[in-house]
């Protein structure tokens, strides 16, 4: 029976210095050639998975479930009603959180918000390469001001925030968790908070069932890579779900199996031991 392999992209599938290695490309294509499926499964809007398309993948799941698309066709969608959107603005700007807003195609985010995310991955030194990387990151991410949103809005699909002390999510989390799950991430950053907020009833375990359905395979047949809490329902989704070594240490509890970091080639040597490729 073929298999169907869903790969997280940060921290999984790349690094942001090192991008996708040339053995874990070589093990997705012949993965793919032995008859065996590869998606994309990942927090990252359909603009931010557009550098790795030339990689080869027969499918993506998108803004953690919000987006599926299966041979090039999309299969779901959903999207935040203008009510909640609004909701999650004020209560984020009040307790001065930074976030965004993803969109299918584009990210809608401040110039402060990318500022700081660029400078998290230069570990908070605010060197010459800073505009350099903002720069990648707004066309990598398609990424426009709140002003371009709201002459022009769009379907909302999910939104990402930062902040500096985690009691500025108090409020947050007592106002839209109802609605929302609210993820804060253990292994970015220890000087800043990051994390997402999707709508319940939306995640990856959930689109990775929609997509096995639509395919007519089996969940037996699934094996799952990841890194982060925001991969937990895919890891628990898939018949083998797979921590990276460079992963968080909560998220391995929840695992079949943890393989070599993503700087060691990880998806490469659990693929090969899973004798795939």
């Amino acid at each position: 029976m073929s298999k169907i392999i869903f790969l997280d992209i940060d921290g999984t599938l790349t690094m942001p210095d090192i991008g996708v290695t040339d053995k874990v490309q070589y093990a997705i294509k012949k993965t793919r050639e032995n008859g065996n499926y590869v998606f994309i499964c990942s927090g990252r809007n359909k603009a931010g998975v557009r550098s790795l398309e030339y990689i080869g993948f027969d499918g993506l799941i998108c803004c953690a479930g919000g987006y599926i698309e299966v041979n090039g066709q999309k299969i779901y969608e959903s999207a935040l009603s203008d009510e909640k959107l609004k909701l999650a603005r004020d209560v984020f700007d009040r307790n001065h959180v930074l976030y965004n807003m993803e969109a299918t195609h584009m990210t809608f985010q401040s110039k402060e918000m990318s500022e700081m995310f660029v400078s998290q991955r230069l570990n908070g030194s605010m060197n010459s390469e800073l505009q350099r990387m903002i720069s990648e990151e707004k066309d990598m991410f398609n990424i426009h001001s709140f002003e371009d949103f709201e002459a022009n809005p769009v379907p909302i699909q999910k939104m990402s925030f930062i902040c500096k002390d985690i009691s500025q999510l108090d409020e947050p989390k007592a106002v839209l968790s109802n609605d929302y799950n609210f993820v804060v991430h253990d292994i970015f950053s220890k000087d800043t908070i990051n994390g997402e907020i999707i709508i319940k009833g939306t995640d990856k375990g959930k689109a990775i069932h929609q997509v096995v359905d639509y395919l007519g395979l089996s969940m037996e047949d699934t094996i799952g890579f990841g890194d982060s809490m925001n991969d937990l329902q895919m890891i628990q989704a898939c018949h083998r779900g797979v921590v990276m070594g460079n992963g968080s240490a909560e998220l391995k509890q929840y695992a079949t199996t943890v393989c070599e970091s993503v700087r060691d080639d990880g998806i490469y040597h659990e693929l090969d031991r899973l004798g795939l490729i």
